[in-house]
C-alpha cells in the first residue's frame, strides 16, 4: 500500500467516498424539488467550473454530515471549504502530480485540513470563533 504524507492513501480515499455517498441524498432531494432554477452561460468554462461548484457542494454536505455524526456538532458553514479541499485530495490521490507542485499542494491541504479541525474542534469546545 502506498503512503502519502505519512497516512495511507486508501483512507483519503475511503474519507472521500463516505463524503460522496453521504452527500449524495440530500443532492437528490434538491434535484427531486425542482434544482436550481437559474440558467448557465453556454461556455465550456463556464459549465466545467459549474461542475466543480456542485462536486464541492455534494463532497462538502458529505463531509459535514460526516463530521455532524461522529461529532455531533453543526459545522454546516465548512460545507463549501471541506468540498473544496476534498476535492483537492481526490485529485491529488487519483491523479498525483509532479514532484515539485506535489509538495506545495500537500502543503495547501495539510493546512487546509488542519484549520478544519480546529474550528470543528473549537465547535466542539463550545468556543465558536466565527459567529
Amino acid at each position: 500500500m502506498q503512503r502519502l504524507s505519512g497516512f495511507p492513501t486508501v483512507v483519503l480515499g475511503a474519507i472521500l467516498l463516505l463524503g460522496l455517498i453521504w452527500g449524495t441524498v440530500p443532492s437528490m432531494a434538491f434535484a427531486a424539488d425542482g434544482g436550481v432554477t437559474g440558467t448557465v452561460s453556454d461556455g465550456v468554462l463556464d459549465r466545467i467550473l459549474t461542475f466543480v461548484h456542485t462536486a464541492a457542494g455534494v463532497i462538502g454536505k458529505g463531509l459535514v454530515s460526516l463530521v455532524n455524526l461522529t461529532a455531533g456538532v453543526d459545522v454546516s458553514e465548512l460545507e463549501e471549504p471541506l468540498g473544496y479541499l476534498g476535492i483537492l485530495t481526490a485529485s491529488l490521490v487519483l491523479f498525483g502530480a509532479i514532484k515539485a507542485a506535489q509538495k506545495v499542494v500537500w502543503f495547501v491541504i495539510s493546512l487546509g485540513w488542519g484549520l478544519i479541525i480546529i474550528r470543528i474542534v473549537l465547535e466542539i469546545l463550545g468556543k465558536n470563533p466565527g459567529g
